[in-house]
C-alpha cells in the first residue's frame, strides 16, 4: 500500500496544538517488519505511512509489540491500534 509520509517528529515535537492521532495500523510487510500508519487531525482523512524522525524513509520494526510500544509511549496515544498481520508470514518472532 503506497501512502503519503509523515514524519515522526511531526507526530511528536512539531504536532499542532490540539492536533491529534485519530487512528493507528500496524502493519507487517510480506519480509516479516512492521510499520506504523496513522490518521491525523491536521491533514486530509486518509493514513499516513511514519517516516523516520528527520529522513522521509518509512520505519520499519522487527517485532510488532516494538511498534506498538513506540506508538502508546512515543507517541502518547491511547486509542484502539489496529494490527495488520501479512498473509501467509507466520512467524511467532515477529510479535
Amino acid at each position: 500500500m503506497e501512502l503519503e509520509l509523515i514524519l515522526e517528529r511531526e507526530l511528536t515535537s512539531q504536532r499542532p496544538p490540539g492536533g491529534t492521532i485519530t487512528d493507528v495500523h500496524v502493519c507487517q510487510h510480506d519480509s516479516g517488519k512492521w510499520h506504523i500508519n496513522v490518521r491525523v487531525s491536521w491533514r486530509r482523512a486518509g493514513l499516513f505511512h511514519v517516516g523516520l524522525y528527520d529522513k522521509k524513509r518509512i520505519r520499519l520494526y522487527k517485532k510488532a509489540a516494538s511498534a506498538i510500544r513506540h506508538v502508546i509511549i512515543g507517541y502518547g496515544y491511547e486509542g484502539v491500534i489496529h494490527v495488520h498481520p501479512c498473509p501467509g508470514v507466520q512467524d511467532e518472532t515477529a510479535f
